[in-house]
């Protein structure tokens, strides 16, 4: 989409019109007009992204969750060593992006929904709606953020007060506006992306069936975050077990939640809509939680607050974690140093043909008649 929108053809694959918004793409264009897309530039965008998001994200958890300054760096710390960011952080996708963005929006959200209507609000909230439209752009889940900005003033305290000294006539031109705002919104979305995967998924299989089948890929995907280990690395008679352990951080994210009920903020009101929009997905892959890790580990977090487990408990759990990530990172950096190797180190397999004819570097050329030639061109054009 890049490549083609950075010459000329719009945001196409292929000539074709495709299901992913622009976002994260239009930044890819720019560092290819720039020529800058080389790959220390497009990993070192993320990590400038994935810096700004987790500062965003500390600033949050201290302000809604934590005084403690310690227990905010150590979930910090646990986003940083979970094996899905390790994975993903260095990959041109729109996951570290998305994460920058939303968690910019709600920390700022955060902050502005106590503040007095005045012009350094107007200037936050501006700045709260520009972050939104981001996300969006970056990610189709990005409609979670809708909530928490209607939140942010609705739920002000000075919302109730001005809305009783209103004439019915100005209450109704607010609604058209509002209304207005909503159907352009959806526009923009419907616009720049689609939801013909999710409605092909559909289609194809009953809806009870899809339903069972996309509760099984959560619980999977939250039992692999919970153990720090992707499920295709662990033994084959344990693969069963890793939905059913992916129920202890739903519950215990879900109860604290349930702490929080009396204090509903802009974070929670987010938490559960991108939850929502989760768990009616019809697809699978761990990194659909990379954005909101942070905040599962916090809930959880009260949650096992409220339960008050042993201390020895909490650190056995946290040093194992912290083990797993660091031996994600050792795999990653294996894989960065496989040289000539490297077809064969990295994924799958899948695409080791195209690998090989891409950089000629393995014995006997590779099998030719599997080369992917879109990702042949990507990785000549853009290594």
């Amino acid at each position: 989409m890049a490549d083609s929108a950075a010459h000329g053809h719009g945001f196409l694959d292929s000539g074709q019109k495709t299901v992913f918004p622009p976002g994260y793409p239009a930044l890819l264009a720019i560092l290819i007009r720039a020529g800058l897309a080389h790959p220390w530039a497009i990993v070192g965008l993320n990590m400038v992204l994935l810096s700004v998001g987790l500062v965003a994200a500390y600033a949050l958890l201290i302000r809604e969750f934590f005084q403690d300054k310690a227990v905010v760096l150590l979930i910090c710390s646990l986003f940083l060593l979970s094996f899905v960011v390790v994975k993903h952080s260095t990959m041109p996708l729109t996951d570290v992006p998305f994460f920058c963005s939303s968690t910019c929006c709600l920390a700022i959200i955060s902050q502005t929904t106590k503040m007095d209507w005045n012009r350094r609000f107007a200037i936050l909230a501006a700045a709260a709606c520009l972050s939104a439209a981001a996300a969006i752009t970056m990610r189709r889940v990005g409609v979670a953020l809708v909530p928490p900005l209607v939140f942010m003033i609705v739920c002000n305290a000075q919302f109730k007060p001005l809305l009783k000294r209103l004439s019915p006539g100005t209450k109704l031109i607010i609604v058209v506006a509002c209304a207005f705002v909503a159907v352009a919104t959806a526009q923009l979305i419907t616009q720049t992306s689609t939801l013909s995967d999710f409605i092909a998924a559909a289609n194809e299989t009953r809806i009870f069936t899809l339903a069972l089948q996309t509760l099984s890929y959560r619980l999977t995907e939250l039992g692999e975050l919970l153990v720090n280990i992707p499920v295709s690395k662990l033994p084959t008679t344990v693969h069963a077990m890793v939905p059913w352990i992916g129920l202890l951080p739903l519950l215990l994210t879900l109860f604290g939640l349930a702490t929080k009920r009396r204090e509903i903020g802009p974070t929670e009101v987010f938490l559960v809509c991108y939850m929502v929009i989760l768990f009616a997905w019809p697809y699978y892959d761990t990194r659909f939680w990379l954005p909101v890790i942070p905040l599962l580990i916090a809930y959880s977090a009260l949650a096992i607050t409220s339960f008050k487990l042993p201390n020895g408990v909490i650190t056995t759990y946290c040093s194992v974690f912290a083990a797993c990530g660091f031996v994600a990172i050792a795999y990653s950096t294996r894989i960065s140093f496989a040289g000539t190797e490297f077809p064969d180190r990295y994924g799958d397999g899948t695409l080791r043909p195209t690998y090989c004819a891409a950089f000629q570097s393995c014995r006997g050329g590779g099998d030719s008649d599997k080369v992917d030639a879109k990702v042949l061109h990507l990785l000549q054009e853009y290594n």
